[in-house]
């Protein structure tokens, strides 16, 4: 028996859901399924209040309610990774004994709930600590079985859900300071990094593009989902203007929409910028 582990990444970014795909027989082919769910902080049968912690010097401890409004028990394991980004943006999850998590497994019984306990082993420091709390869903195979009958193959699907949600730890003085560090155009395709200069992670809603032409007419926009860009790191931004579009272009402008604040950013645009 083979398995197959798909990853879906939720409308939200505040989840990760693994889908287990289980197949007897020889496999001529990876079949890649696309599955899309469109949630907000629940899955079928269960969910995870709140879907953020903050933790600091006077707040050492919280806790984290899975809700089950199934029918069935479901079991859970649970586990706490240091959160850390790449230059890139990429999330990066390390082992962690900085945070202390109880239960680490757990069966919610059918309409009711269970308390996680998270607390705060070391103290906060200069810069914001990030960790992430996965609770992942126990799988139980009952999913119905498919026929291949040319091939004789038969299918099992088993979906489990895993959430993930971040804990911050603040630090003792946070400075909030988020900068548009550059924006440069090459080949049509306009690049804005966005730089946190700050000790503390910044989330970014969404970075706008426009494109003007000479008279200030706006004939090109794209706004690109933004995410969390943890302290000290930059996180890019790419978006690529038809051709017949760059050659009209007079300057860019980015608006990068933060939870609390809007930075922008302006380039003037050369002929060179666009695609040749």
């Amino acid at each position: 028996m083979k398995n197959i582990l798909c990853k879906v990444i939720s409308v939200d970014l505040n989840k990760v859901f693994e889908i287990s795909v289980r197949k007897g027989g020889v496999l001529a082919a990876c079949v890649l399924l696309t599955i899309i769910f469109v949630i907000q902080a629940t899955a079928a049968d269960f969910q995870v209040q709140p879907t953020t912690l903050d933790l600091s010097s006077k707040v050492k401890s919280g806790v984290f309610s899975v809700i089950n409004n199934g029918n069935e028990k479901i079991d859970f394991q649970v586990s706490v990774k240091e959160w850390n980004q790449d230059e890139k943006g990429k999330d990066i999850y390390t082992d962690t004994k900085e945070i202390i998590f109880f239960p680490k497994v757990m069966t919610v019984d059918p309409n009711s709930q269970r308390a996680i306990r998270i607390g705060l082993k070391t103290p906060p420091s200069s810069k914001e600590k990030t960790y992430r709390l996965f609770v992942e869903e126990i799988p139980v195979q009952k999913k119905a079985e498919e026929e291949d009958t040319k091939k004789n193959i038969k299918a099992g699907l088993t979906i489990a859900f895993r959430f993930s949600m971040p804990i911050f730890v603040k630090p003792l003085r946070p400075q909030e300071v988020c900068t548009i560090d550059k924006v440069e155009m090459s080949n049509g395709t306009v690049k804005a990094v966005v730089k946190n200069t700050g000790n503390v992670h910044v989330k970014l809603r969404t970075m706008k593009v426009s494109g003007k032409a000479a008279d200030e007419k706006e004939i090109y926009t794209k706004e690109i989902a933004g995410w969390y860009i943890l302290n000290g790191l930059s996180s890019s931004y790419e978006a690529t203007v038809p051709a017949e579009i760059c050659g009209q272009l007079a300057k860019i402008e980015v608006n990068a929409q933060m939870e609390k604040d809007n930075i922008k950013g302006i380039l003037n645009v050369q002929k060179n910028m666009c695609a040749q």
